[in-house]
């Protein structure tokens, strides 16, 4: 679909695909899906599992580092949406980015763990995860998104229709685009973009 994934030899890089007969609007819900599949997979080896947070819209941070990153990616065919879901879980190291600190499994924990072991353990945590969304829709999901999502606790910088915005972490509408309040009470909705972090905590 145009896109390759590249890593480090001993992280976890993997790639579920399916079709599914979802409307294009509503694939982006499939990150937030997945991201909290991961949080369930590293929780329980992690010492300070509230320190796991999801960044809009698709990375899983370990106190406030990159730890794993989620791509979606769809083809139409007749059936429905082909989907395939990238995850890339930094196991044995992390690689360098520009935008801000990352992390890696063992280095967190310093214990060895094995990629083949931890997609083992992934599968039956995603495809509970999946089925909940197909069963009960995205509401559920969003919630519990928000109840682990970095940055609810500060302020944060969007850039909306051309203008810097500040604001707080209201949660995510039904389609997965972030929604922020601003000092003077107006909501605004990020469908795509950066947002940006403070030091600054919500008052």
């Amino acid at each position: 679909m145009g896109r390759s994934w590249a890593g480090i030899s001993g992280n976890l890089m993997a790639s579920w695909y399916g079709v599914l007969p979802v409307e294009l609007r509503h694939v982006t819900q499939l990150s937030f899906v997945t991201a909290l599949a991961v949080t369930d997979l590293l929780r329980p080896l992690v010492a300070s599992p509230d320190s796991l947070k999801i960044k809009w819209p698709n990375d899983v941070l370990y106190d406030g580092r990159k730890l794993c990153g989620i791509l979606v990616q769809t083809e139409a065919l007749d059936e429905g949406l082909g989907i395939v879901i990238g995850i890339g879980i930094n196991v044995t190291d992390a690689p360098d980015l520009e935008a801000y600190g990352t992390t890696a499994l063992n280095v967190i924990t310093r214990e060895p763990h094995d990629a083949i072991d931890l997609l083992q353990h992934f599968d039956p945590l995603f495809t509970a995860r999946l089925g909940s969304w197909q069963k009960d829709g995205f509401e559920a999901t969003a919630q519990e998104w928000l109840s682990q999502a970095y940055g609810r606790d500060r302020i944060c910088l969007i850039n909306h229709e051309n203008t810097p915005v500040e604001g707080t972490i209201l949660g995510l509408d039904g389609f997965g685009a972030l929604r922020i309040e601003d000092r003077h009470g107006h909501i605004h909705t990020v469908s795509s973009g950066s947002v940006t972090y403070t030091d600054t905590p919500c008052s």
